[in-house]
């Protein structure tokens, strides 16, 4: 009886356990599964920001490479400016050569010109004495014909005396001698200068010629610095929008790098974030309690032991467990589920990448040290996005799962080896 009275007040005693208890454990596992979204929220904000500093990075590179091309342009335009500048100072010289022998050959022109006139008054200066000459001529012909005509035997008539004779024959061959020499000077002279004016009329036109063919050498140099000067201003103005265009695209680049180095600022303190939150679960698990899935899709993930956490944040599933298989080793275990193409794959413990590329059968994968001998391998990877050298974290997305290499389907391949040896990662799990 005794025995029976006891078994209903054990079994009132659990329930009242179990009432007192049952709340506790749904406070806990409702603790758990905010921090659980919280990660997971973290890990979205990481990777949105990681895919905008990807974007800015690729933009800033284009606009690197367009502020490349445009410097390029800008000096073909001032190499072109500089040979149009060149030509045109050229030019320049050449006009003021012209400028000047055509000043110069004005002043002969001139010159020419007042020796014609000078000639001319002495053509007629010469003119005037030879008429002047006739005329004299002239009236001694008439004063001859007024007294008729002399002969020698009227001279001789006339003389009073010998010498007085002799004087008179002198003067008469005298005058008309000197008459006839002036006559003769004068014809030749007028003859020089009328030559000479000739000279001097031809020397003239020739110069007018050399005149006019510089004048039109000048128009045509005119020409063809208006048309330097057109193209240097095409070329100016060319130059002046290649600036605005990279002063333009400077401006974009600095804007987007700033930007860039705001969300890397950002990207650090989400990461510290995220390690404040893993550290949380991992002290969770220590205390006994069962972090969940831990991630984005909201699936329970595997607890780890030690150091390891699950390296999926999307299914605990095992599709295939370390061991023999199709007569040889597995050296991993392969974890997968419908859906989980594409997922997010994370490091199982913080450490550095030592791989990241393609491996023969494998595909893209991943390895990280964590040191203490301990490297994890990651495979089958749609993308990786972690490479050699960097550090990373645990629980950090370091790969999109994929069916790359010899693989059935998308799924996780995952090792774990310790000193050189491939061991069972479920005893981590």
């Amino acid at each position: 009886m005794q025995m029976q009275k006891k078994k209903p007040i054990t079994m009132i005693a659990l329930i009242l356990v179990a009432l007192i208890l049952l709340p506790l454990y749904a406070g806990i596992t409702g603790s758990l599964a905010a921090e659980s979204r919280d990660l997971a929220q973290i890990d979205r904000e990481i990777n949105e920001t990681r895919n905008q500093i990807n974007h800015l990075e690729g933009h800033t590179a284009e606009l690197a490479e367009q502020i490349g091309d445009v410097r390029a342009r800008l000096q073909v335009l001032r190499e072109q400016e500089g040979g149009y500048l060149e030509e045109l100072d050229v030019l320049q010289e050449q006009l003021d050569i012209l400028r000047k022998n055509i000043a110069l050959t004005e002043e002969q022109i001139a010159l020419y010109e007042r020796m014609i006139a000078d000639m001319q008054l002495r053509v007629d200066e010469a003119t005037e004495r030879e008429e002047e000459q006739l005329e004299l001529f002239r009236r001694r012909i008439r004063s001859m014909e007024e007294r008729g005509p002399m002969s020698y035997i009227e001279i001789f008539l006339r003389a009073q005396s010998f010498s007085d004779l002799i004087a008179r024959i002198h003067d008469a061959e005298e005058i008309i001698a000197f008459d006839q020499r002036v006559a003769e000077q004068l014809e030749r002279y007028r003859a020089a200068v009328q030559e000479y004016k000739a000279e001097l009329l031809a020397e003239q036109e020739d110069l007018e010629i050399l005149v006019a063919r510089l004048e039109a050498e000048r128009a045509q140099l005119q020409i063809e610095e208006a048309v330097l000067e057109q193209r240097i201003a095409e070329v100016e103005a060319l130059i002046e929008a290649q600036e605005i265009e990279q002063a333009e695209l400077q401006a974009a680049y600095e804007r987007a790098s700033a930007q860039a180095l705001q969300l890397a600022q950002g990207l650090g303190a989400l990461d510290a974030e995220r390690q404040e939150a893993i550290r949380e679960l991992e002290r969770q698990v220590q205390a006994g309690g069962n972090p969940g899935g831990g991630g984005m899709g909201g699936a329970p993930a595997r607890p780890g032991h030690g150091s390891f956490i699950w390296p999926s944040d999307f299914t605990s599933t095992v599709s295939s467990p370390f061991g023999p298989r199709w007569g040889t080793l597995h050296t991993g275990i392969d974890i997968a589920t419908p859906g989980i193409n594409g997922t997010n794959v994370l490091a199982a413990a913080s450490g550095v990448v030592t791989y990241s590329g393609w491996m023969s059968g494998y595909g893209n994968t991943v390895m990280i040290n964590h040191g203490n001998g301990y490297v994890t391998l990651y495979a089958h990877n749609s993308a990786n996005l972690v490479g050699v050298g960097q550090e990373v974290v645990q629980g950090q997305v370091i790969a999109l799962v994929g069916s790359t290499g010899f693989s059935t389907g998308p799924h996780i391949h995952f090792e774990i080896i310790r000193n050189g040896q491939h061991v069972d990662p479920m005893i981590y799990f």
